[in-house]
């Protein structure tokens, strides 16, 4: 009599045997899937194996099972475990925890793992909203569903959960696009002649340079080489909980020089070097107590000039605009810039052409 014959992969070139672990709080069966590239039988036994672990732990207590395991629990071990120390402390804060603590875990909360089915993420997709009934940007909610994603990756990693549920979520952006002002070339002259009468140093050089505020503060005299014309963007300062952090800017991209005028060059000689950093002597300043400062000082500029008051980051992005509007090409910008993509810069700077036209053709 012959050997009998050998079964096929049944799941590509591996095999596969499913088995039921449970069932979830709707009464749906829960499966798991085992893979052997030997035989069906060698998958068979790694189920086997792992009723046994499972029945073991149950007894025992040495692990958390799955059907203990809630998203809230779950949340705070991934944060300490995956992301604090890896991430800079000020994205830890501000993108990680602050996401899960405001939005996810009021949501989700004590829910097992287990029973968070892909129409309960995309329910909460549908439903999440601002303490002010606002629907959330685009970027938040991109910025959630990734967080979601490498939660359940490493929740399935560990086994307290088998299928992520994330995958094939999808959401609409309900909230309004919030449309950045801008300065005209003659307003961001007026307003940058302004400042330097009134000693606000950084909005001239957020004008002249385009930099973020966190670069601006982090700015140092010795990262200004005048000879060349040079400035050279390799700090940032942020704030956390009270602290004031210097550390390296944003990305990769973010490191970079940018060329400057003779005219700028020649006032930033004039400027009093009082300390290490441009702005804030011997320490940096407060973000907070910029923030404040430069408030305080567009209300007046808006009053006195007739021009919006412009935060920080839509004075960069008026510097990017009117590169735009001169002529420069998109890949110049990005890289003055420091974005990490250029799908970045030729999303916000190449849908403002229609407005450059209309400038150009003087229909503003």
């Amino acid at each position: 009599m012959g050997r009998p014959r050998k079964e096929k992969p049944n799941h590509g070139k591996v095999y596969e045997v499913k088995i039921t672990i449970g069932k979830s709080f709707d009464g749906s069966l829960i499966r798991k899937s085992f893979y052997s590239s030997v035989s069906k039988a060698d998958a068979r036994a790694k189920a086997e194996q792992y009723k046994i672990s499972r029945s073991v732990q149950e007894i025992t207590g040495e692990t958390p099972e799955p059907k203990h395991m809630t998203f809230e629990k779950w949340a705070y071990k991934w944060l300490e475990t995956y992301k604090k120390g890896t991430v800079k402390e000020h994205t830890y804060n501000f993108t990680y925890r602050s996401n899960i603590e405001k939005y996810l875990i009021p949501f989700f909360g004590r829910a097992l793992l287990t029973e968070i089915r892909q129409i309960d993420i995309q329910r909460y997709f549908n439903e999440v909203r601002t303490q002010d009934g606002e629907p959330l940007a685009r970027s938040t909610l991109d910025k959630q569903k990734i967080i979601l994603k490498s939660m359940f990756d490493a929740a399935i990693d560990n086994d307290l959960c088998y299928k992520n549920p994330v995958k094939g979520i999808k959401y609409q952006q309900t909230a309004e696009k919030c449309e950045r002002k801008t300065y005209s070339r003659e307003e961001a002259d007026k307003v940058e002649q302004f400042a330097k009468s009134c000693g606000q140093y950084g909005v001239v050089i957020m004008l002249e340079t385009g930099v973020r505020r966190s670069e601006l503060l982090g700015l140092q005299w010795d990262d200004i080489d005048t000879d060349h014309r040079l400035i050279h963007i390799q700090r940032a300062v942020t704030q956390t909980k009270g602290k004031i952090l210097t550390g390296p800017p944003k990305s990769v991209s973010s490191d970079r020089w940018i060329p400057i005028s003779d005219d700028f060059t020649v006032w930033l000689k004039e400027l009093p070097h009082t300390g290490a950093y441009v702005l804030g002597g011997d320490k940096p300043k407060s973000p907070y107590g910029y923030a404040s400062a430069h408030s305080r000082f567009m209300d007046r500029a808006s009053s006195e000039l007739d021009v919006p008051a412009l935060s920080p980051h839509e004075l960069r992005h008026t510097f990017g605009t009117l590169l735009r509007e001169a002529g420069v090409d998109i890949y110049t910008i990005q890289r003055v810039m420091g974005h990490s993509d250029i799908s970045v810069t030729s999303s916000v700077y190449v849908h403002n052409d229609v407005e450059v036209l209309r400038r150009q053709m003087g229909l503003d």
